[in-house]
């Protein structure tokens, strides 16, 4: 290589340098870089207000994972899923006094006396809203809502689709997925995936609650 084909490539590498620093790249580094990904949103709230004094259904939940080293969990899937559906209940209601909340427990009390009408609220494939992309609740599982909510009297129904418990440094974090659903037209109004941590798995799950009903000051 000549010294003159040395200091033209000298030149060039300046001269790309400098219009890399003019447009706010910085350093070459810095511009191979790229741009921070974007913090994930807030979880929206649910606003209870316009629901005050109407009676939503709450589904059990149906879906729950737990690492192997999260303490406090139940030992076993159906009284992991009961003491879900309890501590969500009782967060529910302390949080969101505004609404009437029919719990699983009186569902299923329900459904008992329509055998053969209402499919049994824990079998109605709730845990298939944990993905998104749904702007309608799907059949058979919209059909089954239907038929519930004809024996209640509520419009809405709070199914909680999905939770998540994984050990962390700060104790356990909860990773929820919860839907409001409109049982006269399948449409989904509103939908959130709250995540919370805190030292054991009850006091996330309850936190969780807290991020979708959180308490005015």
């Amino acid at each position: 290589m000549t010294g003159t084909t040395r200091l033209l490539r000298r030149a060039t590498l300046c001269a790309a340098s400098i219009i890399v620093t003019s447009l706010g790249g910085g350093s070459c580094a810095s511009a191979q870089a790229g741009p921070k990904p974007p913090k994930p949103l807030p979880a929206p709230a649910l606003l209870l207000a316009p629901l005050a004094g109407q009676p939503i259904a709450v589904l059990p939940a149906s879906y729950v994972i737990s690492d192997a080293t999260v303490a406090g969990m139940p030992a076993t899937r159906l009284a992991q899923l009961a003491w879900v559906d309890s501590v969500v209940g009782e967060a529910l209601q302390t949080r969101g006094p505004e609404a009437k909340w029919m719990l699983p427990a009186e569902l299923r009390r329900i459904a008992k006396r329509a055998p053969g009408i209402v499919t049994d609220p824990d079998q109605m494939g709730q845990a298939t809203m944990r993905f998104e992309g749904f702007k309608k609740v799907p059949d058979p599982l919209f059909a089954s809502i239907r038929s519930l909510v004809a024996l209640t009297g509520s419009r809405f129904v709070m199914i909680p689709a999905a939770f998540r418990f994984t050990h962390t440094t700060d104790g356990v974090q909860v990773e929820a997925t919860l839907v409001l659903a409109d049982a006269r037209s399948g449409l989904i109004p509103w939908r959130s995936s709250p995540v919370a941590t805190a030292a054991t798995a009850g006091a996330a799950l309850a936190a969780t609650i807290a991020r979708i009903l959180p308490d005015i000051r």
